[in-house]
This record gives structure tokens, C-alpha cells and sequence, in this order.
């Protein structure tokens, strides 16, 4: 379970609204993306019915948002890009970190572009304790968790489909889609957001792409052992 098959983004190129709609059908058919839908349903059909819309709401919503970006920055700087430590004679390299050197060393293949199954399926629930431990309602404690998933859900959409053939259209996705290459393909050390680099644009991570040097550790990101 979680082993995602190849799909239209090994397939060849894929352009325009049909190229989508194809790429689209095959994302919505993988695990992880029934797992996050089937969730964010459950907060719906929960949230919905219950009413009581604050002021809060809105802000609860709008500063998840505006947090984002920053949060996409500091978990691809600090968890996704960890290297290996020794600590008390133990390694500690955490899946997440091991999966994701993988998808450095091959970027194309599907396997390695979602968060890892046995991360998400953890994520979720410690999530939804955390809401409604942190939150002073369960009204507000379900608005975030449905803001949440939705944001996780145009996540995983947004990073598999810049990883896909299908081509930019627009110019928000085509400015999406060249950081995210160029992070992978010209230097690991920038351009670090992936739905969104206002995080980049703050601490100083997106340069003008002739002002940085193309790095040779792209694949490896500085670390011999590979998954």
C-alpha cells in the first residue's frame, strides 16, 4: 500500500487541457490522494453541519495561508534535506528524509514524489489531536483541520504535476513549475517552497537563477547513502 504504479508522468509529454485532465485522473487514483480526500471529507461532513461561523474562522483560514510558505520552507530546509546524525552510538535519519533524497536522485519517478504512505497515515491523526488540543473550539478546531488538509491536498497535487510532462500554461504555474526545476536540476540550496515561495522571497532563497552556481549535488544532496 502507498506504492504508487506508473502513470501518465512517465508517459509522454502531456500538454494542454486533455494533457491535464489525464494527469489530474491518475493523481486523484493514488493512495495518498483518496487517503487526504477521504479525510478532508470526514471534516466537511462534520464541520458543515454544525454552523457557528466566526470571525475566527476566517482568520484561522487566512493565517494558515499566510503561514505556508513558511512552513514549506523550514520542513524542505530542515526534515527533508537532514543529513544523517549519530546520536548515543544510534543513526537517526528519518524516513521522510530518506525518501526524499530518493526522489532528489530521480525526481521522475512517481514512487518518490508523494509524502511516504506510512508518514501521511501518522500525520493525519496527530494533526486532528493536535487541532483539537491547541484550538478553544471544536468548531475552530475542525475549520483548521479542513484548511489544513485542503492545503495538503494542493500540496501533493501541485508537487506531483510540476513532476509530471504536463507543461505550464499559466503564468502563476509556470513561475510554480521553473523554481521548483530549478531547485532540483540548477542548486538544492534554493527555492525551496513548492505551492508557493513567498518564504524563498523572505529569507533570502530566490536568487536570479545566472547569479548561483549549478551545484553538482543536486541528486545526491551531499550524501553518499542512498534508499
Amino acid at each position: 500500500m502507498g506504492v504508487i504504479e506508473a502513470g501518465p508522468a512517465e508517459d509522454k509529454a502531456a500538454a494542454g487541457p486533455s494533457g491535464l485532465r489525464r494527469e489530474w485522473r491518475f493523481f486523484r487514483s493514488q493512495t495518498n490522494a483518496m487517503v487526504i480526500a477521504g479525510a478532508l471529507a470526514v471534516a466537511l461532513a462534520v464541520r458543515i453541519p454544525l454552523g457557528g461561523w466566526r470571525w475566527w474562522d476566517l482568520a484561522v483560514v487566512g493565517g494558515f495561508i499566510a503561514l505556508q510558505p513558511f512552513i514549506e520552507w523550514m520542513i524542505h530546509v530542515f526534515i527533508l534535506h537532514w543529513r544523517p546524525k549519530e546520536l548515543f552510538g544510534r543513526k537517526i535519519d528519518p524516513l521522510v528524509s530518506r525518501k526524499h533524497r530518493a526522489h532528489h536522485k530521480d525526481p521522475r519517478k512517481t514512487e518518490w514524489i508523494f509524502i511516504p504512505f506510512p508518514v501521511l497515515v501518522q500525520l493525519i491523526p496527530i494533526s486532528v489531536v493536535l487541532y483539537l488540543l491547541i484550538m478553544p473550539t471544536v468548531r475552530l478546531a475542525l475549520t483548521t483541520m479542513v484548511t489544513g488538509l485542503s492545503i495538503l491536498f494542493v500540496y501533493e497535487w501541485t508537487h506531483y504535476l510540476i513532476h509530471s510532462r504536463y507543461k505550464p500554461r499559466s503564468a502563476l504555474y509556470r513561475y510554480v513549475w521553473r523554481a521548483h526545476r530549478l531547485h532540483h536540476f540548477k542548486n538544492e540550496k534554493y527555492w525551496f517552497g513548492v505551492t508557493m515561495h513567498a518564504g524563498d522571497h523572505v529569507l533570502g532563497t530566490f536568487p536570479d537563477k545566472d547569479a548561483v552556481e549549478t551545484s553538482s549535488t543536486c541528486k545526491t544532496l551531499g550524501i553518499a547513502e542512498q534508499v
